[in-house]
């Protein structure tokens, strides 16, 4: 009996290693792996474009930045100067947060992988010159996956927003 035991033991042992390891190391894994990578880095995407504060204006707009790929990298370095600027005359500060979001779409076989997404975020904003104020925002999100990771090619506030 106890050899019988031993025997269906080593067998669920070794059906338990062949599911964990298709499940870890199949194509299906990896695929499901980089959907997750794309739904984190659309959230830390928009919230990198939408939070400025004076204390760290410099390292937001860098983490903005660095955020992008093109066409929207070229469009943000144009007007990334005079956009400091008005920040700075201002002591605008905004902090977005994040709600949710889910893909709208991916494709990890086209070269570079690509994915759309639809992201929601909460954004108080305030200045020296105007009430504090707060609202639900979603962004429309169309990335790259690039050597250093996702980045937005385009990203834009969707209509509807409260």
């Amino acid at each position: 009996m106890l050899a019988i035991l031993t025997v269906l033991a080593l067998a669920a042992a070794v059906v338990s290693g062949v599911y964990w390891w298709s499940g870890t190391q199949s194509e299906n894994a990896t695929s499901a792996a980089m959907r997750d990578e794309a739904v984190d880095a659309a959230q830390q995407i928009v919230v990198n474009i939408n939070t400025v504060r004076p204390s760290t204006l410099d390292a937001d707009l860098n983490a903005a930045q660095t955020s992008l790929t093109e066409p929207m990298l070229g469009q943000y370095q144009q007007v990334r100067q005079k956009f400091a600027e008005n920040l700075r005359q201002s002591q605008a500060e905004v902090v977005a947060t994040p709600v949710s979001a889910a893909l709208t779409a991916f494709d990890p076989q086209h070269d570079p992988p690509t994915a759309s997404a639809i992201v929601a975020i909460d954004v108080n904003a305030r200045s020296a010159t105007a009430q504090p104020q707060s609202k639900q925002q979603l962004f429309l999100v169309e990335m790259i996956r690039t050597p250093e990771g996702w980045k937005a090619s385009k990203a834009t506030p969707s209509t509807g927003q409260q």
